[in-house]
């Protein structure tokens, strides 16, 4: 999804897992316009490290 849809959607708040390419110039400027449009943005903090999913019917 681009900025201008998050934008355009209404969408209050952008949560985000990583940010490897914070130094691009894209990157910067999707995070002024979304600044800018009153979106805010914070960075996920997992409490955990690893979830595991099982697919295995019997085991439910």
């Amino acid at each position: 999804m681009n900025v201008k849809a998050i934008i355009q959607s209404g969408i209050k708040e952008v949560v985000y897992l990583s940010d490897k390419y914070s130094h691009t110039d894209i990157v910067k400027a999707s995070k002024l316009m979304m600044t800018k449009a009153g979106v805010s943005m914070r960075k996920l903090t997992p409490s955990v490290e690893e979830i595991k999913i099982s697919l295995d019917e019997s085991q439910v």
